[in-house]
């Protein structure tokens, strides 16, 4: 298991590609230089140094909008399951771990599966801290279940295009995105691992 500075840098990796991810506001670009200062990912780095220059709320309603250019949603992808079940697995995974979403987006977004993702590494991070490594292996366990239950369904097209927009910052945010989600021995491949059940991870003598 990785110790916790390893595990809190993580998360803020992750919180950092949902901050790039965002509609830009008055506050964003400070925002990313002071949630930056931690990363050791050059995918990222380059990414914040890029936002400053690229990013704007015209251009993040034409890709993210309701009509946007980009299907951000999991359920749109999961055409095996429906999407009432997709949004129940997550909100219920949300309640479970106290992760409150300030967004608009729903449960399957691209944007709230990532803050989740960062939500739930940062309260690995703690567990490891604080010497609690069976609730530490619990949450491991959740965070694996969350990237190839749900994230793997649908960021390598995310990714994609992303990618295809050939705005730099969004361009790096991809790769960052990819290396997380996807090692390099599954890139390529569809994520065909049905969504399973939270309990699946329950600690046997929780």
């Amino acid at each position: 298991m990785r110790s916790a500075d390893e595990l809190a840098e993580q998360a803020g990796d992750w919180s950092l590609m949902r901050l790039l991810l965002a509609r830009p506001s008055s506050s964003w670009r400070k925002q990313l230089l002071a949630e930056s200062t931690d990363t050791v990912d050059p995918e990222l780095t380059s990414a914040v140094q890029m936002a400053q220059a690229e990013g704007n709320d015209y251009f993040h309603e034409v890709l993210f909008g309701a009509d946007g250019l980009l299907t951000s949603r999991e359920s749109d992808y999961r055409f095996e399951r429906d999407r009432g079940a997709v949004i129940a697995d997550l909100e219920g995974m949300r309640e479970r771990f106290g992760f409150s979403w300030e967004g608009t987006e729903p449960a399957d977004h691209i944007l709230a599966l990532v803050g989740l993702m960062a939500h739930i590494v940062t309260l690995q991070a703690v567990a490891v801290r604080d010497d609690r490594i069976g609730e530490a292996l619990y949450l491991e366990g959740i965070a694996e279940w969350l990237r190839r239950g749900h994230l793997a369904w649908f960021a390598e097209q995310i990714a994609g295009a992303l990618n295809a927009t050939q705005v730099c910052y969004l361009s790096h945010v991809a790769h960052a995105l990819e290396q997380r989600v996807l090692p390099a021995g599954e890139r390529g491949k569809p994520a065909r691992r049905p969504s399973e059940s939270i309990r699946d991870h329950e600690l046997k003598n929780s």
